[in-house]
């Protein structure tokens, strides 16, 4: 069984040579996957970094494309692997020694899909205290949706097909094929209103077709969490993504403009992200429902008055990425120094 391995990155050199380590060190023959490093547009050492490392790889590519958004990196790559299996991960996290053989063991069962482990946190400081108001179920059985934690236990086992997250993403190839690629994903905060449901909207569509997601825990990662990750201003940051993602798959699946939620409406959305939504600190929920709301907005308004961005949100697929960016803004935009798509901080 092949893979491809694609790791999507932007400015954070060091970051990724950490998990270009991580990958170098599994215990999976070397010559049975293919790496891809699909760089969005980096100005750091991104770059010096994959040149160094391109030894250490008996099949490695890279590729730069600084067209704004994450599904750049995931489609270009996609086109270029080799691999049966194609896994997604992102430049802050770090596999475990066991992630692609448990991968094999995973795809290897009748059915399967998807695929994905145990997503854990290492963070570079001290947590809030409120982020345990955001930390859903118990150990064995938890997800924190803001920061990418995933604990479905010790066993293999059968998830939700919407729990196959970015951060560690397997496939089938064909089957991302079959269901039209992913949607768009990170985007820089200027250029927000044309994020989507990205791979989400992948796991919906393969568990339509009949494909089983699997969860095995020796195919875990570690997602590193820095500080600046910790505060209320990113907390708003991350759900004005979550609120153009619910717009944008409300909008396809309609065709149509809908009306803002109330602020009763969105308030009910946000409880969802909370532990006991009633007791959670007064400026933690508003930040989620004001991101909440903001994202939604910023959709539905681009929707009603842009018809290049109807055409955006409406596309049958995004596999042809020369077909996809044709909006001016998109055409216009170019990258800066501090520009982290995954965050929607701005590029300066």
């Amino acid at each position: 069984m092949n893979f491809t391995v694609t790791i999507t990155t932007c400015n954070r050199a060091q970051s990724l040579a950490r998990t270009l380590d991580a990958v170098h060190g599994q215990d999976f023959d070397p010559g049975s996957f293919q790496l891809i490093v699909a760089d969005n547009g980096s100005t750091d050492e991104t770059k010096s970094v994959c040149e160094r490392a391109q030894a250490r790889f008996s099949d490695f590519t890279y590729i730069y494309d600084a067209r704004p958004g994450q599904m750049v990196g995931w489609h270009l790559a996609l086109a270029r692997a080799s691999g049966e299996i194609t896994c997604f991960i992102d430049d802050d996290v770090s596999p475990e020694p066991t992630w692609l053989s448990a991968l094999a063991d995973a795809f290897a069962a009748a059915g399967v899909g998807l695929a994905t482990g145990p997503i854990r946190l290492a963070y570079e400081t001290s947590p809030p205290d409120w982020l345990e108001h955001m930390t859903l179920g118990e150990p064995g059985g938890q997800t924190l949706p803001f920061l990418g934690l995933l604990d479905a236990g010790p066993d293999i086992r059968e998830i939700p097909h919407n729990m196959v997250w970015g951060a560690n993403f397997a496939i089938r190839r064909a089957i991302l094929m079959e269901v039209g690629g992913f949607h768009p994903g990170a985007m820089p905060a200027s250029l927000i209103r044309f994020y989507g449901d990205a791979e989400i909207h992948v796991g919906r569509a393969a568990g339509a077709a009949g494909h089983k997601a699997l969860y095995h825990p020796g195919a875990g990662v570690t997602h590193h969490i820095p500080a600046a990750r910790l505060s209320l201003d990113a907390v708003h940051a991350k759900f004005v993504t979550s609120g153009c993602a619910r717009a944008f798959q409300t909008l396809r699946e309609t065709g149509r403009a809908f009306d803002v939620p109330s602020d009763a409406e969105i308030k009910a959305i946000a409880d969802r992200y909370f532990r006991e939504p009633g007791d959670a600190p007064a400026e933690l929920a508003e930040r989620v429902e004001k991101g909440l709301k903001e994202g939604i907005t910023a959709q539905l308004d681009a929707f009603k008055n842009d018809a290049e961005f109807r055409n955006w949100v409406l596309m049958d697929n995004y596999l042809d990425i020369d077909r996809c960016y044709t909006h001016p803004d998109l055409l216009a935009y170019r990258p800066g120094a501090a520009a982290d798509w995954r965050s929607g901080e701005s590029a300066g």
